[in-house]
């Protein structure tokens, strides 16, 4: 187990926390624990989440897909030319890193929708703009 060491650390502070009372009266005590969101990942990678919670930052894609939102707007943003192909270049290097991590981690579920984000962002920094909207049959 990568966490290992961790978890006697954690455990030995609980028990201290216990042997001093600083446990006792807390609000919600001996009600069951509500279920967390976290409980589709594996005990490592819970971990991990919980780690960078507790440190104030999100993971690392988490930050990836934030910033690859806001490349997207740049583009639209952006006329074309030298900076948008540049903004062009930044979001298909951040895509491909996000899809490496998604890969890595057996997390293959968005990458397909990331991969259509960048050939859009492609298109866009090509100058071809959005792709026009298609009259549904209720506003013909």
């Amino acid at each position: 187990m990568a966490f290992r060491g961790l978890d006697q650390l954690v455990e030995a502070r609980i028990q201290g926390a216990i042997a001093r009372g600083e446990l006792d009266r807390l609000p919600g005590q001996g009600k069951p624990l509500k279920e967390d969101d976290l409980s589709g990942l594996s005990r490592d990678e819970r971990m991990e989440v919980l780690l960078a919670r507790c440190a104030g930052s999100a993971p690392e894609e988490v930050q990836l897909l934030r910033e690859i939102a806001d490349l997207r707007e740049a583009i639209a943003r952006t006329p074309a030319g030298p900076a948008r192909q540049k903004l062009a270049q930044t979001l298909k290097d951040r895509t491909l890193r996000l899809t490496l991590l998604f890969e890595a981690s057996g997390k293959h579920v968005l990458v397909s929708l990331l991969d259509g984000a960048a050939r859009a962002g492609a298109k866009l920094a090509a100058g071809a703009g959005p792709e026009p909207r298609r009259p549904r049959s209720r506003d013909r």
